[in-house]
C-alpha cells in the first residue's frame, strides 16, 4: 500500500493542492492522500491529528508512506523519533518527495537500521533546532521593527472572542497551547473560554 500525508499550518505557504500534486506524481491514489490541514507541527503531536491517525491504521501492516519532509510528519525531536521508530516497527517504508531520502522499517542488515536510526535522528533534532530559530529571529524582527517603526508596524488582527476560539480550535483538532498562539491568547484565556463554551 502506498499513502501520502501532508500537513498544513497556518504559516509554512504549504497548500493542499500542491500536496496533492506531489502524491499524484509519486503514484498515490488520491484516496489514500491524508491531510491535516491548519495544524502546527510544533504544538499538535501526529496522534491528536485525525488525518495522521487514518494513516497509522492503514499502515499497520507495513507499506509505503509518502511525506514531503519529515517535519510534515512533527517538527518536535521527541515526537517525530517516536512515531518514526513506531513505522519502522511496523515495516513501513518512508520517502520524503524533496530529496528522495529513504527510511526503510524493512532493514533487517545492523548496519543498515543503525545508519537509518542515526539519520533519522539527526534529522529530527535539525528540524526542531530550525524550528525554534525561526520563530526566535521572527519574534526579535518584530521587536525591531516596533522600535524602529512603531507607526508602521500593525499586527496581524484577531478575532479572540470565546466562540471564535472555540470553534477555531474544534475545527482544525488543535491543542490549547496551538490555539493560544493562533489568536494571539494565553492558554488560560483559552481553557476559560473552552468552559464558557461548554457550559453554555
Amino acid at each position: 500500500m502506498k499513502l501520502y500525508y501532508g500537513r498544513i499550518s497556518t504559516t509554512d505557504g504549504q497548500t493542499s493542492a500542491t500536496q496533492y500534486e506531489d502524491a499524484k506524481q509519486h503514484g498515490v491514489d488520491r484516496k489514500h492522500v491524508h491531510i491535516d490541514e491548519g495544524v502546527s507541527g510544533y504544538h499538535v503531536a501526529p496522534s491528536d491529528r485525525a488525518e495522521w491517525k487514518r494513516v497509522e491504521d492503514k499502515l499497520s501492516n507495513g507499506g509505503v508512506l509518502y511525506v514531503r519532509w519529515l517535519d510534515r510528519i512533527s517538527r518536535r525531536y521527541d515526537e517525530l523519533h517516536a512515531t518514526m521508530q513506531r513505522l519502522m516497527a511496523m515495516g513501513v517504508r518512508v520517502e520524503c518527495t524533496l530529496n528522495g531520502m529513504v527510511f526503510d522499517g524493512a532493514a533487517t542488515d545492523a548496519i543498515a537500521k543503525a545508519t537509518r536510526d542515526a539519520v533519522l535522528a539527526f534529522m529530527a533534532a535539525q528540524g526542531e533546532a530550525d524550528y525554534l530559530n525561526r520563530r526566535e529571529m521572527q519574534r526579535r524582527g518584530i521587536e525591531q521593527a516596533k522600535r524602529t517603526s512603531p507607526e508602521k508596524y500593525v499586527g496581524r488582527a484577531r478575532a479572540a472572542d470565546a466562540e471564535s476560539v472555540v470553534a477555531w480550535r474544534r475545527e482544525h483538532g488543535a491543542s490549547i497551547a496551538a490555539t493560544a498562539e493562533e489568536f494571539g491568547i494565553s492558554p488560560a484565556t483559552v481553557k476559560r473560554y473552552c468552559a464558557q463554551q461548554a457550559s453554555a
